[in-house]
Protein backbone atom coordinates (compact mmCIF):
# COMPACT_ATOMS: atom_id res chain seq x y z
CA UNK A 1 0.00 0.00 0.00
CA UNK A 2 1.37 3.61 -1.16
CA UNK A 3 2.61 5.98 1.80
CA UNK A 4 0.33 8.51 0.13
CA UNK A 5 -3.11 6.58 1.02
CA UNK A 6 -4.63 8.03 3.95
CA UNK A 7 -7.68 6.18 5.35
CA UNK A 8 -10.43 7.31 8.48
CA UNK A 9 -11.68 3.72 8.12
CA UNK A 10 -10.07 0.23 7.69
CA UNK A 11 -11.82 -3.10 7.38
CA UNK A 12 -9.66 -6.20 7.73
CA UNK A 13 -12.11 -8.76 6.18
CA UNK A 14 -14.12 -9.81 3.19
CA UNK A 15 -17.25 -11.75 4.49
CA UNK A 16 -20.69 -10.62 4.49
CA UNK A 17 -20.04 -8.51 7.76
CA UNK A 18 -16.96 -6.79 6.03
CA UNK A 19 -17.75 -5.63 3.12
CA UNK A 20 -21.39 -4.66 5.11
CA UNK A 21 -19.01 -2.47 7.47
CA UNK A 22 -17.06 -0.94 4.50
CA UNK A 23 -19.72 -0.18 2.61
CA UNK A 24 -21.63 1.96 5.33
CA UNK A 25 -18.27 3.28 6.56
CA UNK A 26 -17.62 4.97 2.84
CA UNK A 27 -21.76 5.53 2.54
CA UNK A 28 -21.23 7.88 5.89
CA UNK A 29 -18.17 9.33 4.13
CA UNK A 30 -15.17 8.31 5.37
CA UNK A 31 -12.22 7.44 3.65
CA UNK A 32 -12.35 3.55 3.75
CA UNK A 33 -10.73 0.58 2.99
CA UNK A 34 -11.19 -3.22 3.00
CA UNK A 35 -8.18 -5.59 3.04
CA UNK A 36 -9.45 -8.50 2.01
CA UNK A 37 -6.49 -11.25 1.42
CA UNK A 38 -6.04 -13.04 -1.41
CA UNK A 39 -9.63 -14.17 -2.22
CA UNK A 40 -12.28 -11.19 -0.78
CA UNK A 41 -15.56 -13.30 0.08
CA UNK A 42 -14.47 -15.35 3.39
CA UNK A 43 -16.64 -18.27 4.32
CA UNK A 44 -19.31 -17.65 1.62
CA UNK A 45 -17.19 -18.44 -1.55
CA UNK A 46 -17.27 -22.16 0.15
CA UNK A 47 -21.46 -22.01 0.05
CA UNK A 48 -23.35 -23.01 -3.00
CA UNK A 49 -26.92 -22.05 -1.71
CA UNK A 50 -27.90 -19.07 0.52
CA UNK A 51 -31.33 -19.87 1.50
CA UNK A 52 -31.49 -17.30 4.71
CA UNK A 53 -30.07 -13.82 2.93
CA UNK A 54 -32.93 -11.06 2.86
CA UNK A 55 -33.63 -9.71 -0.22
CA UNK A 56 -33.06 -12.75 -2.35
CA UNK A 57 -36.48 -14.82 -2.95
CA UNK A 58 -34.91 -17.72 -4.62
CA UNK A 59 -31.04 -18.93 -3.45
CA UNK A 60 -28.27 -17.20 -4.27
CA UNK A 61 -24.75 -18.65 -4.98
CA UNK A 62 -22.52 -17.59 -2.14
CA UNK A 63 -19.73 -16.44 -4.83
CA UNK A 64 -22.25 -14.32 -6.84
CA UNK A 65 -23.67 -12.50 -3.57
CA UNK A 66 -19.94 -11.54 -2.68
CA UNK A 67 -19.41 -10.24 -5.74
CA UNK A 68 -22.35 -8.30 -6.05
CA UNK A 69 -21.01 -6.70 -2.32
CA UNK A 70 -17.63 -6.46 -3.91
CA UNK A 71 -18.78 -4.55 -6.68
CA UNK A 72 -21.38 -2.29 -4.68
CA UNK A 73 -18.41 -1.19 -2.41
CA UNK A 74 -16.15 -0.46 -5.02
CA UNK A 75 -19.18 1.83 -6.70
CA UNK A 76 -19.37 3.48 -3.29
CA UNK A 77 -15.56 4.52 -3.54
CA UNK A 78 -13.73 2.06 -0.87
CA UNK A 79 -10.73 0.82 -1.49
CA UNK A 80 -11.13 -2.77 -2.07
CA UNK A 81 -7.03 -4.71 -1.43
CA UNK A 82 -6.11 -7.91 -1.86
CA UNK A 83 -3.65 -7.87 0.88
CA UNK A 84 -3.54 -9.82 4.30
CA UNK A 85 -2.75 -7.83 7.41
CA UNK A 86 -0.63 -9.32 9.77
CA UNK A 87 -0.16 -7.31 12.28
CA UNK A 88 -1.69 -4.02 13.64
CA UNK A 89 -0.38 -1.59 16.24
CA UNK A 90 -3.64 0.61 17.73
CA UNK A 91 -0.92 2.54 20.36
CA UNK A 92 -1.70 5.50 18.18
Amino acid sequence: MSEQNHFEIVVVGSGPAGFTAAIYAVRGGAATALFGGVAPGGQLLQTMEIENYPGFVDPVVGADLMQKMLKQAQRLGAAVLQESITSADFSA
